[in-house]
């Protein structure tokens, strides 16, 4: 998991070099709000307020997908990459404690590490 961490922390961004704006309001509104204290209540919250002031990007039939604990092991690393590059998945934001995995139609595949 040390490796893992490692490799995460060199390759996580912040939110100034995220070159998408709905990432970019995403980071701001939801990862900047997280005080870590109960934070997948939080983020449960937060994400569902953030997406549903969104409904010009993230339309009704789009989905949003919360994973959690992706780096904890080998298996659900490799667990998770099988999900990022399923062909339906549009958008992956990892934050090492958790990924979120979206599924919108119009969008270009992107994939974003994020600090958190």
């Amino acid at each position: 998991m040390i490796f893992s961490y490692i490799k995460y922390r060199l390759k996580a961004q912040g939110k100034f070099r995220l070159h998408s704006p709905f990432v970019f309001n995403f980071y701001e509104e939801v990862l900047d709000k997280i005080t870590h204290e109960n934070w997948r209540d939080e983020l449960n919250n937060k994400l569902n307020t953030f997406l549903l002031s969104k409904k010009d990007v993230f339309l009704e039939d789009d989905e949003c997908i919360i994973k959690y604990d992706i780096h904890q092991g080998k298996e659900k690393e490799r667990d998770w990459n099988e999900m990022v590059n399923d062909n339906d998945i549009t958008l992956s934001i990892d934050c090492y404690r958790f990924g979120l995995l979206f599924k919108m139609k119009r969008k270009e595949k992107q994939h974003f590490i994020l600090k958190f």
